[in-house]
């Protein structure tokens, strides 16, 4: 589907104060669709525009800006629905599991958190732990390397592979594809065909050959007492293997870019290793990642903000954790943060399943690549690529070092 070039109408309850001409993929600052600080930018939309506004841009919709107003949205499932969490509506193929609303939810939700055990979590920290040991072993004597492509793009991958018994084999092509299948991309729509496929073709095979993996599991499952449907199994697969691809891709590769930029913040974590639990809460708040849509099930009112039955409503999850309201000074990186609030990984029933997953990925990205490396910086006459939409993304992030 390609994004919405006509501007929708504005309806009548929604009062001028209140209308910004608001592109979610082209958020203003952005420089042939890219931006060197994609958060700055967000930040800057939290600043000067209302709380809550509405666009007329890809189908009209509302954007919540702040916190407490996004956490509405997420907790407050009799007034809001999670069944349309895409903008605009229909550019991201259903997605099962994850666009229905309970009764229906919470078992299909139970049968994708059975990949989430904590044996199978520690198994996979090991081989996160291995892969980073190995990417850093062969990087290093290189001094310089494309951080995206050759460190974030790698180990989570392998990392998410193992949890679900899949050949690290497949690593390159699903990063690819994770990269391609970014909403309002060139070329998305076929990305998500093409994923389609692939995951069609990985049911058969694990139809014919079973084995006592993950997807072998959800091949065979039932849930409430009955066999998955072609459709149900279908969906359940594919938001399994592609749903969690991107974000701790994404979310190191911004941490890293302001840990590049700032050597000072390098020296004090590889010095002091106290600190890493409060730095993989800090680049979990300060980098965000996912902006996600509410669907109003009833006439309703969000901060004294009159919302009619059946609009979307968009949260920018990253600027929860970036609102000075519950995070003072929130664009400063500060691992001896207390009591630092976001919602990166969302909150109530919709809770992404693999936040624990995500943090221990981060910790090793400390413990192995802030640790063990040495200083970085930004190749001198390239910036970073980051990218605005449904999913905060970065293209390039281009280091390089001293070599041992």
């Amino acid at each position: 589907m390609k994004l919405e070039a006509a501007l929708a109408e504005q309806p009548q309850h929604v009062p001028d104060a209140l209308v910004r001409d608001f592109d979610l993929y082209g958020i203003p600052g952005l420089v042939d669709g890219y931006s060197a600080d994609i958060h700055a930018l967000w930040k800057q939309v939290q600043d000067s525009f209302p709380d809550i506004f509405w666009t007329p841009r890809n189908g009209g919709h509302w954007v919540a800006t702040r916190h407490d107003d996004i956490l509405t949205l997420c907790t407050d499932t009799a007034r809001f629905s999670n069944t349309e969490p895409f903008i605009p509506i229909g550019i991201v193929p259903h997605t099962g599991p994850s666009q229905l609303d309970a009764p229906e939810h919470p078992p299909f939700r139970k049968l994708v958190s059975l990949a989430f055990t904590p044996a199978s979590l520690n198994k996979a920290t090991v081989r996160a732990r291995a892969a980073a040991s190995d990417i850093i072993a062969a990087l290093r004597p290189q001094g310089r390397c494309n951080f995206m492509h050759d460190f974030a793009g790698v180990m989570p991958i392998v990392t998410f592979l193992n949890l679900l018994g899949m050949p690290e084999t497949e690593a390159p092509y699903l990063r690819d594809l994770a990269e391609r299948m970014v909403p309002g991309q060139p070329g998305a729509q076929d990305a998500w065909g093409e994923a389609g496929d692939y995951i069609a073709a990985l049911i058969r095979e694990h139809q014919a050959n079973p084995g006592d993996d993950f997807i072998s599991m959800l091949v065979h499952a039932q849930v409430m007492g009955r066999d998955l449907t072609p459709t149900e199994r279908q969906n359940v697969v594919q938001l399994v293997v592609t749903g969690g691809l991107d974000t701790v891709i994404n979310t190191t590769a911004f941490a890293m870019t302001h840990f590049a930029r700032n050597p000072d913040l390098q020296r004090e974590l590889r010095e002091n290793p106290e600190l890493y639990d409060g730095a993989v809460d800090e680049i979990t708040r300060r980098f965000g990642t996912s902006n996600l849509a509410r669907l109003t099930r009833c006439d309703t009112a969000l901060a004294g903000v009159s919302i009619k039955a059946g609009e979307q409503v968009l949260g920018i999850f990253p600027l929860a954790g970036l609102d000075e309201r519950v995070n003072p000074d929130p664009m400063t990186f500060d691992p001896h943060r207390v009591g630092r609030r976001h919602l990166n990984f969302g909150s109530g029933p919709h809770t992404c399943l693999g936040a624990r997953l995500a943090r221990r990925e981060i910790r090793i990205f400390l413990e192995e690549w802030i640790a063990r490396m040495p200083e970085c910086r930004i190749v001198e006459g390239t910036s970073p690529r980051m990218a605005a939409g449904l999913i905060n993304t970065m293209r390039d992030l281009h280091l390089e070092w001293e070599p041992a």
